[in-house]
């Protein structure tokens, strides 16, 4: 990990289901560049990892729940998620990981695994137009690599009081926009999946907004901006965060001919599930980790089942650029948490789910206001199940 206070990488959403224990906003100029060692040729053979080896050796281990501390309410305890291992079913979902703006880093991830990941997902530093539109160390340490981009495009800087989302709608921003689209296309990357104004339904974001047409009208302009450029062959995300939260995304969707993947960020966190009460016992991790994934995770108003059945509704793919286990100060996430995985990976290889993509955030925050998610590096029981599941089907679709 390379990771220092300046060069953090952005803090995934923080669900408002319980605004009041909300972490601090991530640095607007989070991410910086780290080079390269050896990048790939991006239209070359892939890597081989000697994955197959290190797949066929993964054993099943029991489930160890994580201790963890808190002071909630609690249900009974009720039966965990399958624990099979079944072999892998080939839906056609690619996958990906986030580790930071750093090939190198997820070549590390790549050997951890034992399989090779096709996607990779970025963000750039975002506190002036000069940092959206001409992102060059970004668009350098992915440049003549194997992966696809998944890039989070912000709709506005950070650091100007001056942009309004209303002014974006009006058309004042449509040129930066077709100047990243321009740089995106120079540097190999015109094929890339965008997430415009990503997690919108949160209120700490910069884009975020009660002014649903104004947002929805940008969010056109943007889109029309970067296709019209010479060479671009872009894909759309339109990315919520999961769960309840201050907005309602369903009231900010802009357009079916606008929008080709519907987007869900969908950590392991439930304020109504967490935090694990003091003394919590096996049955109890039990009965909070199935809690959390029945009325926040999966279930709830605008759980995965419900934004499952909305992209069915729209024809759309559904995809999840960043899921994950979550070890939150405000303890309402669910630490390690292989139940979790397990629950994850079924809903991502049930074909009637439709997932193009998913890619894990494996990432530990060094400044601990963030939390931690990194399977390698905090959270062995889930990192074990997580392998035991993924790593076939990573190899399976890089294979394809």
């Amino acid at each position: 990990m390379h990771a220092t206070p300046s060069d953090e990488a952005p803090r995934p959403g923080l669900s408002q289901e319980n605004d009041r224990h909300a972490a601090p906003e991530a640095d607007p100029e989070a991410t910086s560049p780290i080079p390269a060692e050896t990048p790939a040729k991006k239209n070359s053979s892939r890597r081989l990892l000697g994955a197959g080896a290190v797949v066929a050796l993964i054993a099943l281990i029991g489930v160890i729940f994580a201790v963890t501390q808190g002071s909630d309410d609690d249900e009974g305890a009720t039966p965990a998620a399958s624990a099979s291992a079944p072999a892998a079913t080939d839906t056609g979902t690619k996958y990906g990981v986030f580790r930071q703006t750093s090939a190198a880093e997820v070549e590390a991830y790549q050997q951890w695994l034992g399989a090779d990941v096709e996607y990779v997902v970025d963000f750039s530093a975002r506190g002036s137009w000069d940092n959206i539109a001409s992102p060059q160390y970004l668009l350098d340490e992915w440049k003549d690599t194997p992966y696809r981009l998944v890039y989070a495009v912000p709709m506005l800087p950070s650091d100007d009081d001056t942009v309004s989302v209303q002014a974006g709608a009006a058309g004042d921003y449509n040129s930066y926009f077709q100047t990243l689209a321009q740089n995106l296309v120079a540097n190999g990357q015109e094929d890339a999946i965008l997430r415009v104004g990503w997690e919108f339904n949160l209120e700490s974001w910069k884009w975020a907004t009660d002014d649903t047409e104004s947002w929805k009208a940008f969010y056109r302009n943007i889109v029309e901006s970067m296709r019209s450029v010479e060479g671009a062959n872009f894909e759309f995300d339109w990315n919520v965060n999961g769960g309840p939260n201050k907005y309602d995304a369903v009231d900010y969707y802009p357009g079916d001919d606008v929008v080709d993947y519907v987007g869900v960020d969908a950590y392991d966190v439930s304020g109504a599930a967490y935090p694990y009460p003091e003394n919590c016992d096996g049955p109890c991790y039990v009965a909070a980790q199935k809690k959390a994934w029945d009325v926040s995770v999966y279930g709830g108003e605008r759980g995965l089942e419900f934004w499952s059945q909305f992209a069915k509704e729209h024809g759309k793919p559904l995809t999840l650029p960043e899921w994950g286990v979550w070890a939150r100060p405000d303890g309402i996430g669910g630490h390690d948490n292989p139940d979790y995985i397990q629950r994850m990976y079924d809903f991502i290889t049930d074909p009637d789910n439709n997932v193009a993509y998913a890619a894990y955030f494996e990432y530990d925050y060094s400044d601990g206001a963030g939390g931690k998610h990194s399977l390698e590096d905090s959270f062995p029981n889930s990192a074990t199940k997580f392998k035991e599941l993924f790593a076939p089907l990573y190899q399976q679709a890089a294979g394809s």
